[in-house]
This record gives C-alpha cells, structure tokens and sequence, in this order.
C-alpha cells in the first residue's frame, strides 16, 4: 500500500502545503491533527529528517501537544536511538501518564532494549488505559513480532482470538508465529479451526498448503491449492504453488501445465519461465528448456540461475564452450554459489583444461572445506592425471573432516588398488561395506578391472549376507 493511500489524499495536499511553506519561508496554518498527519507522512516514507522538523515545527505552535513528544519518540525507536526515545517518553508521561500510546512505546523500547518484564509492564498499562483493547492487542503482539519474539507475539494473538473468535486476521498472524516457530502443526490447527469457521475463505486454504509444502507433505498441499483454486480458479499464486508441489513429487508434465496456466494468467515472470525451464529439462525437452530460461534471463538480466540454466541444457548435450560461457556469466553474478562453481569445474575437465578446473576445486574448498562433491570431482580428476598420491592425500584430508562418509572411504579403494597399496586398500573397503553396503557399485563405476580381483570380490560377499 502506497503511503498517500495509508494517510489519506487530505495529508497528501497538506504535506504538499507544508513543504511549500518551507520552500518559500512564509507562514501558514495548520491544526495539531495536520501537523501529526504530516509528521506520519514522512514516517511511513521513510524520511525521519523531515518528520523531526515536523514534529519541531508542531511543537513550536502547540507546546503543550504531548503527541508531538510521543511521535519524536517514535521517530528515534525506528532509528534504533532506544535511550533518546526513552528519554522523550519519560517526558511525556510527566504531562500525560494515562497516554496508552505512550505506554505501547515505553514496551517497545524496553523490549528492545533486553528489559522483558519491564516491557510486559508497560503493555500492561497500554492495556489499561486504551479505549481500543483489540487494536493494542494487535499493536502489542507486532511489537513482538517485529522482535522475532513469537512465542510473545502469539499469546497476544491467542487474547484476541478468545476475545473476537471470528476474526480472520488474527488466525492468519497467530499461524505465521507457529510457522517462525517451526510449529508446523499448531499452523495447519489454526487455520483449520478458521476454514472451519469460513470453509470458503481462499487465503486460509493458500496458506495452509504453504505449511504442508514446508512439512513436505506434498500431496496434503496439492489439495489445499486445489481447494483454493475451487473458490477462485485465478489465484494464480496457489496455482503457482501446486505446480511446486508436483514438481517435488516429480510429477513434471502436471508441473509444466500449472506453470504454462499461470504464464497465461500472468503473463510470465522469470521465476515462472526458470522453474517450467528446469521441468522441460527434467523431462529432456532441452530446446524448451533454453528457450525458458532465456526468456527468464531477459526478463531480468541479473538473474544468476537463468543463466546457469541455459548452460546446463548445453552441457546435457555435450556443447560444454557453451555451457562454459553461460555458466561464467551466473558465477559473475553469484561468486560464491558453489554449484555453480562445481559445475564449471566439471565443464573445464570436460574440455580438458585442467588447469582452470583445479583452481576452481581450490577455490570450492575455500568457500566450503567439507563439500563432499569437491573431493569427489577433484580427487577423480588428479587420479586420471595419473596424479595418484595427490588423490589419495585429498581424499585421506576429506575423511578426517567426515571418517563416516563411505563415498570416501570407496574412492580411497580404488585410488589405493591403483597404488598397489592392497592392504590399506582392503582396510577402506571394510569400513566402506560397514557404513554403507549397498554402494559397493562405486567402486566399479571407475575401476571396473576390481571385479577381477578375488579378494575384493570375496570381501564384499562376505558382507553381503548381513544385508540379504
């Protein structure tokens, strides 16, 4: 919502008058309810320069006017000055000490300031003295929330939905506590009681898939979204959801229908044409593919994974320069994605440069020294530069960071066998077969010949009747 809508087109006209005045330094009139909405004006716009001299301004023709002590105090807790805000409201309690606001404000920066009891006592008192209970209960639980103090923010909202047991708005803010909390849950409980009271209302069934996406419970958010869309059939952002869905339950020509409909609905953003991009991809319509992540990298140019698309559909077809190009230009943008990175990598060895290839795995293990992937890719690459005892120090470096990742343990046989260092070797491979059976195939994906070696072959179906 746009400020000029929030205030009121009256605010706008008198902010324009204000602003007019100081420009050509003469005087005009304004009431105290102008001046505040214009001090409010500038609030909500973010210029809390100006909202000070507004409120200086105000105090200047109404020196008596608390408000304009409480809302210069408002302007210093939104600049995060919790002790010149404390100060001003201390002021002004001397002159109103039943200002319910004053006491929502004192809460606030208590709170801010670490002070939690002393916070609850000011809500307390804000509590007391307003008119308006269910608006404080809502202005105190936002004051948590904005916090990240959720717990607090929901037993406010937990108040009012005692209080006012049909209103919407607060089953909507009490499920976004549960769902920061991690209480997926206690989220899908609430807005069920809401759907229960309002079986028609299309934001509590949209946010109730939304939490069963996030439990991974796919399927449940698919008929949420159906639900939804029952009660508006062009709520294109369920539609967009349950495409999601379907795409983790690999269910990618239902995706590619979803996504296709809300293009048509939307007329097609760039996360739109990257994630019906990457189902073509899974499906292996690679032209349809990189048609779509194109259109996504033109709709908005700084858009890494767009570009990282378009060279993953090349190197699926083997055109890694390509691939190379575009994966370079999504790096460019994010430097320190390491799929990226990894990726590029695997291009590089692809085309033999093996030189940029291994400054890339360098540079991957400074970004993250425990990518698993790195080792893997790395170690490989120095085993078929007949590079042999630099594969295998990588490898031995890997597993003291992770003794139990078996992959490791099974890439370290075979590096060993080619080492002629049969004894150690067969020592991995125990521990290998222990940790993990049933990838005894990772050996022979690269060293095909250990199929002829008796003992290796003997070693693993002496383990393989534990795992029958």
């Amino acid at each position: 919502m746009e400020g000029n809508d929030f205030l009121g087109e009256d605010i706008s006209s008198n902010v324009q008058r204000y602003e007019k005045m100081i420009r050509n330094k003469t005087q005009d009139y304004f009431d105290v309810d102008a001046i505040e909405g214009i001090i409010d004006y500038y609030i909500q716009h973010g210029k809390y320069k100006r909202a000070m001299q507004a409120v200086a301004f105000g105090q200047e023709l109404y020196h008596s006017h608390v408000n304009f002590i409480v809302k210069l105090a408002e302007i210093y807790v939104l600049q995060e000055d919790y002790n010149l805000a404390q100060a001003e409201l201390d002021k002004a309690e001397l002159y109103e000490p039943f200002n319910p606001d004053l006491f929502l404000l004192k809460g606030e920066v208590s709170l801010n300031l670490g002070k939690l009891e002393e916070s609850e006592y000011y809500f307390e008192r804000a509590l007391m003295h307003t008119d308006e209970r269910l608006d404080m209960l809502f202005e105190i639980a936002y004051v948590y929330d904005d916090c990240d103090l959720f717990s607090e923010a929901a037993k406010y909202f937990k108040i009012i939905i005692d209080e006012e047991p049909a209103l919407e708005q607060a089953y909507f803010e009490l499920a976004h506590c549960y769902d920061m909390l991690l209480q997926y849950p206690d989220a899908i409980a609430c807005l069920s009681i809401l759907i229960d009271i309002d079986p028609y209302n299309v934001g509590a069934w949209y946010n109730l898939g939304i939490i069963y996406g996030k439990m991974n419970k796919h399927v449940e958010a698919i008929d949420a979204f159906d639900y939804c869309l029952a009660i508006d059939e062009d709520y294109s952002i369920a539609r967009f959801n349950r495409a999601n869905a379907l795409v983790e339950l690999d269910r990618f020509e239902d995706a590619i229908a979803e996504y296709l409909e809300v293009i048509k609905i939307e007329g097609g953003d760039s996360i739109s044409f990257c994630n019906l991009a990457g189902c073509y991809e899974r499906t292996g319509h690679l032209d349809l593919a990189r048609e779509n992540y194109t259109k996504a990298a033109k709709n908005s140019p700084n858009l890494a994974e767009a570009w990282f698309g378009i060279g993953i559909t090349y190197q699926k077809e083997g055109s890694y320069l390509e691939a190379i190009a575009h994966f370079k230009r999504a790096v460019l943008l994010e430097p320190e994605n390491a799929e990226f990175l990894l990726v590029l990598a695997e291009c590089e060895f692809e085309l033999g440069d093996f030189k940029e290839a291994e400054a890339l795995y360098v540079r991957l293990l400074e970004i993250d020294p425990g990518m698993m992937e790195v080792y893997m890719d790395y170690s490989f690459m120095l085993y078929k530069l007949d590079r042999l005892q630099e594969a295998i120090d990588l490898v031995k470096k890997a597993l003291l960071l992770d003794p139990n990742c078996h992959q490791y343990h099974y890439r370290l046989v075979v590096f060993l066998y080619a080492a002629a260092k049969e004894k150690e070797a067969l020592t991995h491979l125990e521990m290998a077969l222990n940790l993990h059976f049933q990838d005894n195939f990772l050996l022979f994906e690269i060293a095909p010949e250990l199929r002829t070696v008796p003992i290796v072959m003997a070693t693993i179906d002496a383990h393989r009747g534990d795992f029958l």
